[in-house]
């Protein structure tokens, strides 16, 4: 249930963080100091804020009345005790939803959601799913087997309430169903919470994103070892990434798969496949130049197959997504190779950099596009930089999230995830 417009006002007024805030915040409201967790050091921090010693975050007002006072520690009490009979939390798109404790019956129309659910071993919460996640039972091998509750597109609202959910996770960056045909539609014992699992937020919203789940279903063991993973290897590559200066990085174009030759559909800021090509160093030559996509902050659109000619990128990175491209149900790369081989057939692009050089990189996005994209950020880092980026092996990397996850599957053997193969 999503709280009154008042509440929402007050809460997205910006306030400063305490001093040593930590860098993931537990999106729940009573998390008064902002770190990852509700403890007594946030009933310290509200009664610092009562003083006037502490300033006010915007976390800090647990029941959401307006004020700062005993009521909100009493509250905070009963959750660290828990006691609480619900939690209010603010999702990746900043809506206020408030949600029934305890968390026992899930409805995924959100893949990447998925594999968090699985990371953090929540796969027996989850009794509804979307109805794409049947013929991924490689990804999914136990929630691909759960009742399918139809299309995100037209939501079967029916199907929906028949499966009694406490929770319905569903995509924040494009709105995915949208919340006219799901949100509007539902009683208000029905959480809707909209998150971000793919990083088009940035790292920081995708941690959170796992920190608040992992909270919320009582899971946050399992949410650090994804965390411990996460930073090593994101946290590698950036140190590696700060020895080339930002004026000799890389030039990259990034595109969506498509069959157009006059045109290309680009991807810029705000699209996660943006962020993790910039995670590894490259520098996104339509990152400013696409106008926004009508329904959120992703710039992302057609341009002129003369105008990537003209700005001759040094690579080109294609996003597959579509029919047939399941990266994990497949074993041939077939599909990929042809995309690249569509893109190096363009007309007049035989004397772009990327095509004579054999620098066309294709990635899948069920593969990039993930809580996983820290193994695409390893493997786009070689490609982009493979003498700065010679001893990473992107193949542990994605066979440790597997692992994570509680997933037998062996990523050097299965699967066709990105194109062309590593030597």
């Amino acid at each position: 249930m999503i709280c009154g417009l008042a509440v929402m006002t007050l809460c997205m007024v910006l306030f400063s963080l305490p001093a040593g805030a930590s860098t993931v915040t537990l999106q729940v409201f009573g998390n008064a100091n902002m770190d990852d967790i509700i403890d007594d050091l946030d009933i310290e921090y509200i009664q610092g804020i009562v003083a006037g010693k502490n300033e006010v975050t915007d976390l800090a007002d647990a029941n959401l009345d307006g004020r700062i006072d005993v009521d909100d520690i009493t509250l905070i009490n009963s959750i660290i005790n828990e006691e609480a009979t619900n939690l209010t939390l603010r999702d990746s798109g900043g809506n206020i939803v408030k949600i029934s404790l305890p968390v026992e019956r899930i409805i995924l129309y959100h893949h990447q959601c998925g594999e968090v659910i699985q990371i953090l071993g929540a796969q027996d919460n989850v009794v509804g799913v979307r109805d794409t996640f049947k013929d991924q039972a490689r990804r999914f091998p136990e929630i691909s087997t759960k009742p399918s509750i139809g299309s995100g597109y037209d939501p079967d609202i029916e199907a929906v309430l028949s499966l009694d959910p406490d929770l319905i996770l569903a995509y924040s960056s494009y709105q995915f169903p949208e919340p006219k045909l799901l949100d509007a539609k539902l009683p208000d014992d029905v959480a809707v919470l909209r998150m971000d699992c793919e990083c088009n937020d940035g790292v920081d919203v995708v941690k959170e994103s796992v920190v608040t789940l992992g909270y919320l279903l009582g899971k946050r063991e399992n949410t650090e070892k994804y965390l411990e993973w996460h930073n090593k290897n994101i946290d590698e590559i950036a140190e590696r990434i700060s020895q080339v200066p930002k004026d000799e990085r890389l030039r990259f174009f990034l595109e969506s798969s498509g069959t157009e030759t006059l045109t290309r559909t680009a991807i810029g800021k705000g699209h996660a496949a943006h962020q993790i090509c910039v995670l590894a160093g490259g520098d996104n030559i339509a990152a400013v130049n696409l106008s926004l996509q009508s329904n959120n902050e992703v710039k992302y659109g057609s341009v002129e197959t003369e105008w990537v000619l003209e700005r001759n990128p040094e690579v080109i990175v294609g996003r597959a997504m579509g029919e047939g491209i399941r990266p994990y149900e497949i074993d041939e790369a077939s599909i990929l190779a042809a995309y690249a081989d569509e893109i190096r057939a363009l007309p007049g692009f035989a004397e772009v950099d990327a095509v004579a050089n054999d620098r066309i990189y294709i990635i899948a996005n069920d593969y990039a596009i993930s809580p996983n994209y820290p193994t695409a950020v390893a493997l786009l880092a070689k490609w982009f930089y493979p003498d700065l980026f010679g001893d990473i092996d992107p193949a542990a990397i994605h066979q440790e999230y597997m692992d994570l996850m509680g997933i037998s599957f062996n990523v050097s053997e299965h699967g066709a995830f990105f194109y062309p193969g590593l030597s």
